[in-house]
């Protein structure tokens, strides 16, 4: 399994309008480390937290392009990179989207 360095990053979301904690849960239920968002307000989507399994592929630099993609606006689908992969494909994974990575096969 792996192990990220990759503990907590404070960050304003402006597709939200608000800031939040990103941390790597090592230990998530479903037994996969999660990446999970938990934002200070809840965003129009109602949601104040969301998680993402990541792969075991995955390194720090990975989740670090994800985290800090360029700003997807004005699409009407303007959310952040980490939340692409479930809002655009229905994937309960991350995957390399910005690579032409495909989602995962469930």
């Amino acid at each position: 399994m792996a192990k990220y360095n990759l503990q907590r990053i404070d960050l304003y979301v402006p597709q939200y309008g608000t800031d939040a904690i990103m941390m790597v849960d090592e230990n998530h239920h479903s037994g996969e480390p999660h990446l999970v968002t938990t934002y200070k307000n809840i965003p129009a989507h109602g949601q104040k937290e969301v998680a993402a399994a990541i792969p075991p592929d995955w390194t720090d630099q990975d989740l670090a392009e994800l985290i800090f993609l360029p700003l997807r606006m004005g699409t009407g689908r303007d959310w952040p990179a980490w939340e692409i992969p479930a809002a655009d494909h229905g994937s309960l994974s991350l995957f390399r989207f910005w690579k032409g990575e495909q989602p995962p096969r469930i």
